[in-house]
């Protein structure tokens, strides 16, 4: 599906002037992501057996390992031994040059522990070199002055600091290590060396359930440009931690009190985790589910491909050791599937559709075992079925 320029600028009216949308497009032009009034990039295609998909994802999250040196109780990628057989460098950088020929904008490097890898550097100076921006996601307490410095001369587009607790006793006790002040040292160390936006991810559960003002007065403090607040879910080692998951009430009050304190912040406070959302998103596809499997994918560190990591383990659709990153993005059942969700009368219905989507399919499926349901943590769907 191809739309002239003016078209595009039609759709996007009411969120900017054709004054920034005509600086956008000689920015792109600029860095060579439009050509001959082209995108040079994942663009939607309707024609693929009649769905809204696009021929690429935009950002791939991938695991370069699963070993992590923390055992965090609510981790749902049970991180901590590597797998068995994980991807070579060299089997990393075909999965870039893939990627890159694919048009892919962006690889968020996620964990186990990244830095725990030994060439996490050369994976990421080879993307660099293939002209896709690189995330980082990391618990910090690896990131002496030598790594930080090492980062600080690689082009890294953000790093994301896992930051669960705002005290050592309550970190430690989440972390199952003694490592707060090794996490406080390695955010530092990034601060100090890394040119990059760095912000606070955290993971809301009973644990830390009333430290939601102290985690801001440490993103305060730290001078971090973000926190943003998740919610544990039931994978991984969080199974095993059942205690500590939180009601779908218990959610939405505890993000209520991040959005109200961050009228008073200096620090931008983010809850992705609402739904429906607390403020309109607009959609790159059409039909029903988030981003999952529309415009991001996850390959775990084995080469297994899927929509989210969440579901790595319980719904893969295939693995680049065996089949491109392409031909299972664009053709595996498991990413037509959850493309073609049908949604559910509740979602389909509500007001807040077209922001929503009906939330996240990754959350529901390990939740509730389904495709199709709203969204588990929904406080307008928990409402409709008392």
């Amino acid at each position: 599906m191809t739309k002239s320029l003016d078209e595009i600028y039609q759709a996007l009216a009411d969120s900017t002037t054709r004054q920034s949308f005509d600086t956008f497009i000689q920015l792109c032009s600029s860095i060579g992501l439009f050509e001959n009034g082209v995108f040079q990039g994942a663009s939607v295609n309707n024609a693929q057996d009649g769905l809204n998909m696009l021929t690429a994802p935009i950002q791939v999250y991938f695991q370069p390992t699963r070993y992590c040196n923390l055992a965090c109780k609510h981790c749902w990628a049970d991180a901590g031994q590597p797998r068995a057989r994980e991807l070579t460098i060299l089997e990393v950088k075909n999965l870039l040059d893939q990627m890159s020929d694919m048009g892919v904008f962006k690889l968020r490097l996620g964990g186990g522990e990244p830095l725990g890898r030994s060439d996490c550097f050369e994976i990421i100076e080879y993307a660099n070199s293939k002209g896709i921006k690189v995330s980082l996601s990391t618990n910090a307490t690896m990131a002496t002055k030598a790594v930080a410095g090492k980062l600080g001369e690689l082009d890294i587009d953000e790093i994301k600091v896992s930051l669960d607790a705002s005290s050592e006793k309550s970190y430690d006790y989440i972390r199952n290590e003694r490592s707060y002040r090794k996490a406080m040292r390695g955010i530092k160390n990034l601060k100090d060396a890394v040119d990059a936006p760095l912000y606070f991810h955290s993971v809301l559960q009973r644990d830390n359930l009333t430290e939601i003002p102290a985690l801001v007065k440490q993103a305060e403090k730290h001078n971090v440009d973000k926190i943003v607040f998740a919610a544990i879910v039931p994978a991984g080692r969080a199974r095993e931690n059942a205690k500590n998951l939180l009601t779908v009430e218990e959610i939405n009050s505890a993000l209520d009190l991040a959005r109200r304190i961050s009228q008073s912040s200096r620090v931008k406070i983010e809850t992705p985790w609402k739904v429906p959302p607390a403020y309109g998103q607009k959609r790159l596809f059409e039909g029903f589910g988030s981003e999952e499997g529309h415009v991001v994918c996850h390959v775990s560190s084995d080469g297994t491909v899927s929509p989210s990591g969440l579901l790595s383990d319980v719904m893969p659709a295939g693995n680049i050791r065996e089949t491109s990153l392409k031909e299972i993005w664009q053709k595996s059942t498991v990413f037509r599937n959850i493309r073609s969700a049908p949604g559910n009368p509740v979602c389909n219905s509500c007001d807040y559709f077209r922001s929503c989507r009906g939330g996240s399919r990754a959350r529901t499926y390990v939740a509730l075992g389904s495709l199709t349901e709203p969204d588990p943590v929904c406080s307008i769907a928990n409402e409709a079925v008392r």
